[in-house]
């Protein structure tokens, strides 16, 4: 297979990622991580502080357009449906978004996205990949889901972004109106955008369709209130402190 080969799950690889293939990026990140909260004081006095801003988000649309035209050249080929990798997934929706957020400096955008980010960012610890160095996939994924991550403290720690009760719970709605716009496009289209729909599974032992759904639901539910849990917490000993 050729670095810009098209890789699929279905594959047959002599092995899956390795220990070190899934632990460098998430390294790097953590590494990125920590300058933003050890540099935040200078970050936020920095008289051109957007340059930083606009430069991640630039990053983030760099990788999703890469990914969708390295779709289109292998659709054409027909090694993939282009439409079934059109930027309709939980992840694109909180990278595009969250680039835009950059930009406009918006509060209420990141408000709405925070909790697909947070979600998304499980890509980088079960990434959807066989490939690793070899393939521009791996590079891609874990680029675009580490800018998200980075894209995400960076608004919390340098702006004071995070959202509060009433933002989870306007996320929750729109993620239930993405969910039932999802279910719709998949049966008309045979997609599995959401990982929801007719035949498709988010994990190997979730139940068969419909009624992984249920567990869908009940995850995502279990994970807003966590992290609004933890969040609240976090803000209140800041207040203390």
């Amino acid at each position: 297979m050729t670095f810009f080969g098209y890789t699929s799950l279905n594959d047959e690889v002599s092995h899956g990622l390795t220990l070190i293939e899934r632990l460098l990026p998430i390294m790097f990140l953590f590494l990125v991580i920590c300058i933003i909260f050890i540099f935040s004081k200078q970050i936020k006095n920095y008289r051109n502080e957007k340059i930083i801003r606009y430069t991640i988000s630039g990053l983030m649309f760099l990788g999703e357009f890469a990914f969708i035209i390295w779709n289109y050249i292998h659709s054409l080929n027909g090694d993939v449906r282009f439409i079934t990798t059109l930027p309709l997934q939980l992840c694109s929706y909180a990278i595009w978004g969250l680039a835009i957020s950059l930009i406009l400096k918006s509060e209420r955008l990141y408000n709405y996205l925070f909790m697909f980010g947070i979600v998304s960012v499980l890509a980088l610890i079960f990434p959807n990949l066989n490939h690793g160095f070899n393939s521009f996939r791996y590079y891609q994924l874990y680029f675009s889901h580490s800018l998200l991550f980075v894209a995400l403290i960076y608004l919390y720690r340098i702006h004071g972004f995070y959202p509060h009760k009433k933002d989870f719970i306007n996320a929750f709605i729109l993620l239930q109106i993405l969910i039932v716009f999802s279910l719709v496009l998949n049966i008309i289209l045979a997609t599995d955008f959401l990982f929801i729909g007719p035949g498709n599974k988010p994990i190997d032992f979730a139940w068969d369709w419909p009624y992984h759904i249920i567990q869908y639901e009940a995850f995502m539910a279990f994970i807003y209130f966590v992290v609004y849990k933890i969040i609240k917490k976090i803000k209140s000993k800041e207040v203390v402190i």
